[in-house]
């Protein structure tokens, strides 16, 4: 829906209309730019009904006149567009236009995915939450109530790996369904990733490991600390949700990307979330490794001999325990050498970390980049979306891998 408003720039008093594109939301932050002076007026969007839509502006003031012969700037906060687009000026006006483009013959596939995954995220996490806090609580009796009423064929179970197993293909069913068809490189390492760790099974030194992490709490610290990353960001889904887009894009279609901005405002909430599932997934890197040292020398705190590229000779770890001690880059260097786990670990840019980490990153409004003092040159605010999805992605992901750690750790398990 587009919604019209005849606006004055508080800084230069240039009158001008805005065309904002609006749909249901609990809250939309987006940006748009005066056309005169360049200052950036700052907007939101509420209200989760067509009728009950609300949109606000900070710097600009609404006022009378139907905006003829003024100025007109378009932006649309779920649409990447030109910042000096008006309502007829094609591709980069935010209509379906766009998408046409940029997409080409993958577009129905895009919006599938995108309906699915709005609809897991928005609807299906809900019944999921409450099964997975049920469970880190250990209140079986209400666990059990929401599973029944969330899935019809639930049964209950006794067992701790019973009841850990159930619950982790539940939010692995909502999750996969808002990563979506784009999934390739994750699907790969979790396949290459279960040969392993079945195989590593067969080594008591593997099981007691797992065994001793479950014992001492850190399985348990680590599942809860990834299931409420996950559910954190489900609620800001739609801060990062067009992260999904660069999935799609040719290289061509992406260098038409360099003319267009995608006028969201939603850069501190990202960078929080990129970061601390950043962090949290390469503590699950433990657990990786520990399957490939079992399966190539028969223990899983041996590291061998040789070391990845990036790390230095002084670095290489004699045990798991000094491994959690090296830096994220090495700990995934490890995770990365081996073969068809480097797609997982490709989702984790650590020069993005770096960048968005240092104390001088923002958002500048008026290119549209990240912006640091080291990263000056910038990043495109659509290309970071796409690296906080990729990060959800491997978060997800390695969700799973603790969902299996922490099924062969129960007395009984089964895999």
């Amino acid at each position: 829906m587009i919604m019209r408003f005849s606006l004055r720039c508080v800084g230069c008093e240039t009158a001008f209309t805005a065309r904002v594109g609006v749909s249901p939301t609990d809250l939309t932050r987006f940006y748009l730019l005066c056309p005169t002076c360049g200052l950036p007026i700052h907007g939101r969007s509420t209200g989760q009904e067509l009728e009950q839509l609300r949109v606000e502006f900070d710097d600009a003031e609404k006022i009378a006149g139907d905006g003829t012969d003024q100025p007109v700037v378009t932006i649309d906060p779920s649409v990447p567009a030109r910042s000096d687009a008006d309502w007829n000026s094609g591709f980069g006006s935010f209509t379906m236009m766009t998408f046409h483009f940029l997409l080409g013959d993958e577009v129905s596939e895009y919006f599938d995915d995108v309906g699915t995954a709005e609809t897991a995220a928005l609807e299906g996490w809900k019944s999921v939450r409450r099964i997975g806090r049920y469970y880190l609580d250990g209140s079986w009796v209400f666990f059990d109530k929401i599973g029944r009423e969330t899935f019809p064929d639930w049964e209950p179970k006794t067992t701790d790996h019973e009841r850990a197993a159930r619950v982790f293909r539940a939010v692995g069913a909502v999750t996969e369904q808002v990563v979506g068809s784009r999934a390739n490189r994750t699907a790969k390492f979790m396949e290459r990733y279960l040969l392993k760790h079945r195989a590593a099974l067969r080594t008591p030194a593997y099981v007691e490991l797992l065994q001793a992490d479950l014992a001492e709490g850190r399985i348990g610290t680590l599942q809860r600390d990834v299931f409420a990353q996950v559910d954190t960001f489900l609620r800001s889904y739609d801060a990062w949700s067009l992260g999904r887009l660069p999935r799609f894009l040719t290289e061509a279609s992406k260098a038409s990307l360099e003319d267009l901005t995608l006028f969201r405002d939603d850069f501190t909430q990202l960078r929080d979330l990129y970061q601390q599932g950043f962090e949290l997934v390469c503590k699950t890197t433990r657990y990786m490794v520990a399957a490939q040292n079992t399966i190539k020398r028969g223990d899983p705190n041996d590291f061998g001999t040789a070391t990845p590229a990036g790390v230095g000779e002084k670095q290489r770890p004699k045990t798991l325990k000094a491994f959690d001690k090296l830096p994220n880059a090495s700990r995934l260097a490890y995770a990365a050498i081996v073969p068809g786990w480097e797609g997982m670990t490709e989702l984790l840019n650590n020069r993005t970390r770096n960048a968005i980490g240092h104390a001088t990153a923002h958002h500048d409004l008026r290119t549209g980049t990240i912006v640091s003092d080291v990263d000056p040159s910038g990043t495109q605010y659509l290309d970071f979306v796409g690296h906080v999805f990729d990060v959800f992605d491997a978060l997800a992901t390695a969700m799973q891998v603790i969902g299996r750690v922490r099924v062969s750790a129960s007395p009984n398990p089964y895999v």
